[in-house]
C-alpha cells in the first residue's frame, strides 16, 4: 500500500507502475516501481517544503525542492490522436458519449490487447456536466468488464486521464478512467459486456440531474496457436533486439561483457531463465538477468535484460548466434521466430585448453593456486612434529609385536 503526498498548487493525475525481477548472486530480487505524475494549476516558482511518502504504514521523508513551472506550449492539431471506433457502435458526433473498447479484436492466445474505459466530450459541448461518486462507480464498472481467464497488467490510474482526441476530423476531450493490457490465457471467447456511467447535469444554481451513458457489448475472439512444443511456453507479439559487446577483439582468456535487452509487448514473464551453457572455445557465466513490465503511451511493454561475462578459451572467430536465441511467437508473421545475436567475436593468442583460473575467486582460499610451487616445502611446526609422533609410535607397535612373537616361541 501506498499513499503519495499532495503538493500545493499541482493537482494530482494518475500513477504508473513498472516490475522487474534481478537474478543477483543467485538470487531473485524482485521491484516495484510506482510512479506519481503531478500537473501545476498554474505558471510560476514554487517551493515544495518536506514531504512524506507513505509506503506499507511506513513514513518516508522527501527533501523540500524548488521547481519552475514555464507556460504551457499549445500542442498542435496534428499531434492530436485518431480514435477508432467500433463499427457496432453508432453515434451522434456532436454528442458526450462513453465507451469501453480494445486495441485488438481478434488476438492470439497470449498477444497482448488493451481495454480503455473513457468518456469522450466533444469540443463544442454546451451541457454542463461534472462527475457522480467515480471513487465509487469507477472500481464498480471495472469490476463488470474485466476479462476472466486472462492475465493484466494495470497501467495504474488513479484519476481520470485527460486526452485530447479526434473522431472523424472533430476534436474530443477523453476522460480516461481505465486502461489495462491483457494475455488470453486460451481460445475461450471474451465477453465484455455494456455498462453504464452516471454523471451530473446543470450547474451551482440548478438542481443537478443524473444523465446516464451507456456503452456497447461486444467480445473478443482469441485465435489459438499452432501446435507447436513451445504453445504456452514463449512469449506472443513483436519484439526487437538491442544487445552491446564492450570489445569484438579479444585474447584467450579476457574477459568481455555482453549486455542482451529484448524488448517487446508480449508478456515478458515466459522468457527462458536458463544460463548459457560454456563450451570448448568459450566460457559464459551470467552475472544479472532482470525482467520488468512498465507503460509506455498507450502500451504494455515487456523487457528481459541480462548480462553474460564472456572468457574466450580458443583463438578464432565465434557468432555470438550461435549461443544466444531468443524464440517467441510473431503475431504479424504468425508463425514462432528467433532473434538472434549479431555480433562476431574474434579472439586471437594461444589455447587456454581449460587451465586451471582462480583469478576470480576475490579473496578466496584457492586464489592464484596455480603459480604456486608444488616442490616449494614451507616448515610447518604442527604438521611436522605430528608426523614424527606418528612414526615413534608405529615403532613402539612393531616393538611391541615383535616381543609377543618371541615370547610365544
Amino acid at each position: 500500500t501506498y499513499r503519495f503526498p499532495e503538493i500545493n498548487g499541482f493537482r494530482k493525475l494518475g500513477v504508473s507502475r513498472s516490475k522487474a525481477s534481478n537474478f543477483e548472486n543467485e538470487q531473485v530480487v524482485q521491484t516495484l516501481t510506482f510512479t506519481q505524475y503531478y500537473q501545476p494549476n498554474t505558471q510560476g516558482s514554487f517551493a515544495v517544503p518536506l514531504l512524506e511518502l507513505d509506503v506499507n504504514k511506513q513514513l518516508f521523508e522527501i527533501e523540500p525542492f524548488v521547481i519552475q513551472v514555464l507556460p504551457a506550449l499549445e500542442k498542435k492539431d496534428e499531434l492530436s490522436d485518431e480514435i477508432q471506433i467500433p463499427s457496432q457502435v453508432v453515434l451522434k458526433t456532436n454528442k458526450p458519449f462513453f465507451l469501453v473498447r480494445s486495441d485488438v479484436s481478434n488476438p492470439f492466445v497470449g498477444q497482448a490487447f488493451t481495454l480503455t474505459m473513457s468518456l469522450y466530450v466533444p469540443a463544442n459541448n454546451v451541457l454542463e456536466m461534472s462527475f457522480d461518486r467515480n471513487d465509487i462507480q469507477i472500481p464498480a464498472l471495472i469490476q463488470q468488464i474485466r476479462p476472466r481467464n486472462c492475465w493484466e497488467e494495470n497501467f495504474g490510474l488513479q484519476v481520470e486521464r485527460v486526452l485530447q482526441v479526434t473522431f472523424q476530423g472533430k476534436k474530443y476531450t477523453e476522460y480516461r478512467f481505465f486502461q489495462a493490457t491483457y494475455y488470453a490465457l486460451d481460445a475461450q471467447v471474451i465477453q465484455i459486456p455494456a455498462v453504464r456511467f452516471r454523471v451530473l447535469q446543470g450547474n451551482k444554481s440548478k438542481e443537478k440531474s443524473a444523465m446516464y451513458f451507456n456503452s456497447q457489448n461486444f467480445t473478443i475472439q482469441p485465435r489459438p496457436l499452432p501446435k507447436h512444443v513451445l504453445s504456452g511456453k514463449v512469449p506472443v507479439g513483436r519484439y526487437t533486439l538491442e544487445e552491446t559487446l564492450d570489445h569484438d577483439m579479444a585474447n584467450t582468456g579476457d574477459r568481455l561483457l555482453y549486455r542482451s535487452k529484448v524488448v517487446g509487448d508480449g508478456n515478458s514473464i515466459l522468457w527462458d531463465t536458463k544460463a548459457v551453457a560454456s563450451d570448448y572455445f568459450l566460457s559464459f557465466n551470467l552475472l544479472s538477468t532482470e525482467r520488468s513490465v512498465f507503460p509506455f503511451r498507450n502500451q504494455m511493454f515487456g523487457n528481459k535484460s541480462d548480462v553474460v561475462r564472456i572468457i574466450p578459451e580458443q583463438p578464432g572467430k565465434f557468432a555470438l548466434a550461435n549461443y544466444f536465441s531468443w524464440v517467441f511467437f510473431n503475431v504479424d508473421k504468425e508463425r514462432f521466430d528467433t532473434l538472434r545475436s549479431n555480433l562476431v567475436i574474434q579472439v586471437k593468442g594461444q589455447p587456454r585448453d581449460r587451465k586451471l583460473d582462480t583469478s576470480l575467486e576475490k579473496g578466496g582460499v584457492y586464489e592464484a593456486i596455480e603459480q604456486l610451487d608444488s616442490l616449494q616445502v614451507q616448515w610447518n611446526r604442527w604438521v611436522n612434529w605430528r608426523q614424527l609422533v606418528n612414526f615413534v609410535l608405529m615403532i613402539m607397535f612393531g616393538f611391541i609385536v615383535f616381543l609377543f612373537w618371541r615370547a610365544s616361541k
